[in-house]
This record gives structure tokens, C-alpha cells and sequence, in this order.
């Protein structure tokens, strides 16, 4: 179990400015007060969100399509989480031809971190 975000709200916006940020359909959303998911016709195209709109990186949906995004960034289809006993999370994927796992991310306290830090350093 992931312990929960102490800054959620900076998260949120740390995720949409990377360089390889996108939204993605099927991801919660949250505007305001409001709270929506997102759906295929919403995501062709221009999406009708305003600024203000963050992606809810508490839903389980929303940080599938961010390790979407991140193993797309890394090219690196493969990539996975890994939990320590002190529940810190990093992200790793396997190199070729090297043929050994790398980690993409330092360990972070929660796996939307760890998403967030390894979308911040793709190239």
C-alpha cells in the first residue's frame, strides 16, 4: 500500500508540464469541484479543458496512463514498479542489448511519484 501525497495539488502540475505529458482517455479529471474522466472523442484533438485542470493521480486509471506515457517516453515498453520494504517505489525497465534493468527514477515515496519523476526525465 502507497502512503498517501503530502502535496497532491503540486504533483498534478508537475505531471502536465513535462515535455511527454498528454491526456490520455480514461484518465479522472478535476477542475474545480468537479471531477470527470476522460473519454476517446475528448482526447481527439483539442481537449475542452482549462487550466485549472489536473489529472487525479489518486485513480488507479489515471496512473495506468501515466506508466502508458512513461514506458512511451522511455521507449521502454517493459518498464514496471518496484516496492521496497520502507515503501519507497521506483521505476525500472529492462535495457537491450545491455540486457540489464535500469532504473529510470530514484526511489520515491509513493508510485505516483515515482511515475512523475520518471515522465520529468525523459528524453
Amino acid at each position: 500500500m502507497t502512503k498517501p501525497l503530502e502535496n497532491l495539488e503540486e504533483l498534478e502540475r508537475r505531471a502536465i508540464a513535462c515535455k511527454r505529458w498528454r491526456w490520455m482517455p480514461g484518465m479522472r479529471y478535476q477542475v474545480g469541484g468537479t471531477v470527470g474522466r476522460l473519454t476517446d472523442s475528448q482526447c481527439r484533438g483539442k481537449l475542452p479543458l482549462v487550466a485549472e485542470t489536473r489529472p487525479d493521480l489518486t485513480d488507479p486509471a489515471t496512473l495506468g496512463c501515466l506508466l502508458a506515457l512513461v514506458r512511451e517516453a522511455h521507449g521502454a515498453p517493459a518498464a514496471y514498479f518496484m516496492g521496497s520494504v520502507n515503501n519507497q517505489w521506483v521505476v525500472h525497465h529492462f535495457t537491450e542489448p545491455e540486457a540489464y534493468w535500469k532504473s529510470l527514477t530514484k526511489w520515491q515515496p509513493t508510485e505516483a511519484e515515482a511515475l512523475v519523476a520518471a515522465l520529468e526525465v525523459a528524453p
